[in-house]
């Protein structure tokens, strides 16, 4: 079926459908995907882990602790 609409239509209209098609299909699978699967205990359903509070917490503390931004002379 599909492929008797894409014989009938011109060559660049079909390509075009078929690109659009296929970039359609891959959102949807993708969202499916993402947003139907487990929580990561992030800060939003989905995320993961190192999106929330205290991990982000966890990390200027060690980028403190370690001086890995000596340029910008981290501010408190």
């Amino acid at each position: 079926m599909l492929y008797e609409l894409l014989t009938k239509l011109p060559k660049s209209q079909a390509i075009g459908v078929s690109i659009v098609g296929c970039l359609s299909a891959s959102y949807v699978l993708f969202a499916s995907l993402r947003y139907s699967g487990e929580d990561f205990g992030g800060a939003a359903p989905g995320e993961p882990r190192t999106t929330s509070k205290e991990w982000q917490e966890a990390t200027v503390a060690f980028r403190k602790h370690q001086n890995m931004d000596p340029i910008s002379s981290f501010r408190q």
